[in-house]
């Protein structure tokens, strides 16, 4: 399985999953519309990178015997 080496990027800055996940928490009682532009990005690019791992480890599942 292909093993990212950062969760997500912002300009030069890289974000390790657990840092992604450390975002997620700090920000979570704050309403994504009130949160900065490059937050609220860097919280969609996560999202969007766990539904695609969810999604392949669906397919492999299905795929094995």
């Amino acid at each position: 399985m292909d093993k990212a080496k950062y969760a997500a990027r912002i300009d030069n800055i890289y974000f390790l999953t657990r840092i992604g996940e450390s975002l997620r928490w700090a920000t979570d009682d704050i309403a994504r519309e009130e949160l900065p532009p490059n937050i609220q990005h860097l919280l969609a690019r996560l999202d969007r990178l766990e539904a695609r791992a969810v999604a392949k480890r669906q397919k492999a599942d299905n795929d094995a015997p």
